[in-house]
């Protein structure tokens, strides 16, 4: 397997645990047949957030809890996750079945981002918790340098709900997933948003949180 140097590479590299089983586990998709990384994902998905909700806690003790709320939404989601795989190749690492190519892994976030945590899951199972918050500052480190100077995280839902708030009383947007679409390993999800029984935005997306983010961000546009 070639590999292109990267943070993730060196880190696994320096601590010497790249061969781990665990480690491969933590790259193995479903479609191997084999043990894949599902359980790791889950374990990584709740450190990933209470690694990041203590750097937050600590280094932006002036934003109130809303607004940390906010943050700590756009670093953990699909689409930050999904970027800092694409950065450190992890397409390159990952074992699928014979039904999927390296560019089907490469375009898809579910995917990247599931085996970002699932790595962040098994290097707490190996190394603990110290370690395991030195490897999420390294790959997240832009991301939380850019945060005092972005203004939009992407969170067109808590948009659409403040704009209904404005406009509407006691109404809340009700997301609906209307269909899905796609293999297990690669579904896609369509979901529609409605204020006051009224179609108002759509979106697809490799999760539902994506669809439904896409969904408001239309909403957003058409109310505008």
């Amino acid at each position: 397997m070639i590999l292109t140097s990267n943070k993730l590479e060196k880190f696994l590299k320096e601590k010497k645990i790249f061969d781990r089983p665990e480690i491969q586990t933590a790259f193995s998709h479903i479609s191997t047949g084999d043990k894949n990384y599902e359980k790791f994902e889950f374990l990584g998905d709740a450190v990933l957030g209470l690694c990041i909700i203590n750097y937050l806690y600590k280094n932006f003790s002036d934003y109130n809890t809303g607004e940390l709320a906010k943050i700590k939404g756009y670093l953990v989601s699909k689409e930050i996750l999904y970027k800092i795989g694409i950065e450190n190749n992890i397409h390159n690492y990952i074992r699928y079945g014979k039904a999927l190519t390296k560019i089907d892994i490469k375009k898809n976030k579910r995917i990247i981002s599931d085996v970002v945590e699932a790595l962040i899951g098994v290097i707490y199972i190996i190394l603990g918790y110290v370690e395991t918050e030195k490897f999420i500052l390294t790959l997240f480190k832009k991301y939380l340098d850019d945060i005092k100077n972005k203004k939009d995280f992407e969170d067109y839902k808590s948009k659409l709900q403040i704009i209904v708030n404005k406009n509407f009383k006691n109404v809340f947007p009700e997301y609906r997933i209307v269909k899905t679409a796609g293999k297990e390993h690669k579904k896609i999800f369509f979901v529609d948003v409605y204020i006051n029984n009224e179609l108002f935005g759509s979106g697809k997306g490799n999760t539902i949180k994506d669809a439904e983010q896409l969904a408001a961000k239309n909403a957003i546009k058409k109310i505008k």
